[in-house]
């Protein structure tokens, strides 16, 4: 009974829109770890360049 109350007192919208928000965060949230991934991994390239460079030098 407390159910039906309380779906009539908030609303059907309530809820849906939560969800729709919760995907919302969870989608640019997931953007953001990507591209601060990718930055990673070219920095990391550009550094393994460089020091395969300093590596394989004939100078010690």
């Amino acid at each position: 009974m407390t159910e039906l109350w309380y779906n009539t007192r908030c609303g059907g919208h309530a809820r849906r829109g939560q969800a729709m928000l919760e995907y919302v965060l969870s989608l640019a949230s997931l953007m953001v770890v990507v591209g601060i991934l990718w930055g990673l991994v070219g920095v990391a390239l550009r550094y393994a360049d460089r020091t395969e460079d300093l590596v394989t030098s004939d100078c010690p």
